[in-house]
């Protein structure tokens, strides 16, 4: 029980302040219990200090104070960390929709390198206000997965479990997907005009783009949209850090959305070059809707396959 206690304390403050806080905490409770009265038994006497200390949320804000930041030390951490994330991303991807735009491209050096420096500082701008912004929004409204307490007074017995080991959630696989999808953003924007199909012809190289440059602006929008649906999903994780039912139901639904999105826009015929979808069909062994078929059937089995695993991984450690 003094353990469940220390950790839900703890886990709401910076990294640097966990470790000595815990300590601090178990000396505290320690020495609460020692000065009880002898004949009360061991569990009673934990149960009435922590009764003393009160609710761990509030005596999490006492040890890391009032305050308030525009990111405050509860989210810090994880916010430097997704920012250097993010920044590293964005310069990879920029990096790389610019050498594919330098490959095809006959204007100058000078040209191409202040359109690439302008371009990275930009989309570093950018993504800096867009990750500031979703952890500010979190500070000030108080934004919390756990479900909310209707007693006005706190017990012990409503601490939770310490977390299993497959309760957590790794950090690996939400750092991946952000720095992928944050990589894959920049080129798709800056190079989609260069993505197609190559063929030689009598030693000419001809090209199909994959997308209708006259409508894809019309769908960048919706890119957008399942970007920051996506990042979204993997900033919930690293900031929970350990699966919930409500976290569960909350990915799951924006899961859903960013696949309906996607679907669409892969649906949509507009959006593919028809020189493409000829050259395509003339190698292919199946026609382009059916791939496309396929595509969005990949997409809804992955989609039900993850909600399920999700939902599962809620219901099994969130209740505990």
């Amino acid at each position: 029980m003094i353990e469940k206690y220390i950790y839900a304390v703890t886990r709401e403050l910076p990294k640097n302040a966990k470790v000595e806080t815990a300590e601090k905490l178990r000396e505290l409770i320690l020495e609460k219990i020692s000065v009880l009265d002898s004949e009360i038994n061991q569990e009673e006497k934990i149960d009435l200090v922590l009764k003393e200390l009160g609710d761990p949320k509030r005596l999490a804000n006492k040890y890391r104070g009032k305050e308030r930041y525009l990111i405050g030390p509860m989210y810090f951490d994880a916010y430097i960390s997704v920012l250097k994330i993010v920044a590293l991303s964005i310069f990879i991807g920029i990096s790389i929709a610019s050498g594919i735009a330098v490959v095809f491209s006959v204007g100058s050096l000078v040209k191409f390198t202040s359109s690439y420096v302008g371009t990275l500082i930009t989309s570093l701008a950018q993504g800096v206000m867009w990750v500031t912004g979703i952890f500010a929004f979190i500070e000030y409204s108080g934004v919390s997965l756990e479900k909310p307490n209707q007693n006005q007074k706190w017990d012990p017995s409503q601490l939770a479990e310490l977390p299993e080991k497959k309760a957590r959630i790794s950090r690996g696989e939400s750092i991946f997907t952000i720095v992928f999808t944050t990589i894959i953003l920049p080129i798709f924007f800056l190079s989609s005009d260069r993505i197609g199909f190559y063929f030689k012809i009598e030693n000419q190289t001809q090209f199909f783009p994959l997308f209708n440059l006259e409508t894809i602006p019309l769908f960048r929008i919706v890119i957008v949209i399942i970007f920051i649906l996506t990042i979204i999903v993997e900033l919930l994780k690293l900031v929970k850090g350990r699966w919930t039912l409500r976290l569960a139901i909350t990915i799951t639904v924006l899961d859903v959305l960013s696949s309906l999105f996607l679907i669409s826009a892969i649906s949509s015929a507009n959006i593919w070059d028809n020189g493409f979808i000829r050259q395509f069909e003339s190698y292919a062994i199946l026609s382009f809707d059916r791939l496309i078929t396929l595509i969005v059937g990949v997409i809804v089995i992955t989609t039900i396959l993850g909600a399920i695993s999700a939902l599962y991984k809620g219901y099994k450690y969130g209740s505990k």
